[in-house]
């Protein structure tokens, strides 16, 4: 009995202790932090929370020297299970951490009011997710470091919908853009913008095939209209410039020139 007293003292006992590295204050077992405490150590972070083994473990919360903090799960003095982490940058993230790092599924809140709900990896978001922008557009897709990489679909507030290929948080490679009004572009992306093949298909059933700048009909293409005539050549601008052939749905064609969009 007299050693099960002594070792209920221990474990409760709030002592005021300082090391050569900073300060604590709190419960003690076996000579051990382990119980409720806080330390205060001279690089200026604090931890308040749980101790076991002269360790960091169960729940609490930390400071660091920069300003960030963390609040939640520890294991042997690790971020690990559930927590918080507020950044010195006005981040905030809420979800999984494993070794000390954001892993598993979580939500990241940024600075900018832009928000992502999925995957983390080793202190990155990376993986699959949702985006949800402040200006009210949202993004479903891969992500790394942030960055719209890989597949998505990119939804804008305006309707407008795009479904492709990313890299690097831009449209890039394949995909397709739907407008609200009803067209459709199917093509090559390139630094964001619609440039390359692509077919453009108009919600009045007219069709374009063929090069596109900048979303701009550029160099050679076909155009077809929804009662099935036909003209290929040069465009400029979104207009015939240069030499064509005008088919008719009957099969009937002839050769035409324009210039500027007026035929010669």
């Amino acid at each position: 009995m007299a050693w099960l007293l002594l070792g209920l003292y221990a474990f409760a006992q709030n002592d005021n202790v300082t090391y050569s590295n900073g300060k604590y204050e709190g419960e003690y077992k076996g000579g051990k932090k382990w119980g409720k405490g806080t330390a205060w150590l001279k690089d200026g972070s604090m931890y308040t929370g749980d101790w076991k083994n002269d360790k960091r473990d169960g729940v609490g919360r930390a400071v660091f020297r920069d300003g960030s903090s963390y609040f939640g799960d520890w294991k042997e003095d690790r971020r690990e299970g559930m927590g918080t982490y507020d950044f010195k940058n006005s981040d905030k993230y809420v979800g999984q951490f494993q070794n000390n790092e954001m892993n598993g599924q979580g939500n990241y809140t940024y600075a900018n009011g832009n928000r992502y709900v999925g995957t983390v990896t080793n202190g990155s978001v990376t993986g699959a997710g949702i985006v949800y922008y402040a200006n009210g557009d949202t993004y479903e897709g891969s992500v790394v470091a942030g960055l719209k990489s890989g597949k998505g679909k990119y939804t804008y507030k305006n309707a407008n919908v795009y479904e492709g290929s990313f890299v690097a948080d831009l449209k890039e490679g394949q995909g397709k853009m739907k407008f609200r009004n009803g067209d459709v572009y199917e093509g090559d992306f390139k630094n964001n913008h619609r440039t390359g093949k692509a077919v453009f298909t108009y919600a009045s059933g007219d069709k374009y095939e063929g090069q596109f700048v900048n979303g701009i009909m550029q160099g050679s293409g076909v155009f077809t209209w929804l009662n099935g005539d036909k003209y290929m050549g040069t465009w400029d601008n979104n207009i015939r410039d240069g030499k064509g052939r005008f088919i008719r749905k009957n099969g009937e064609e002839t050769a035409e020139v324009y210039a500027n969009g007026n035929k010669l």
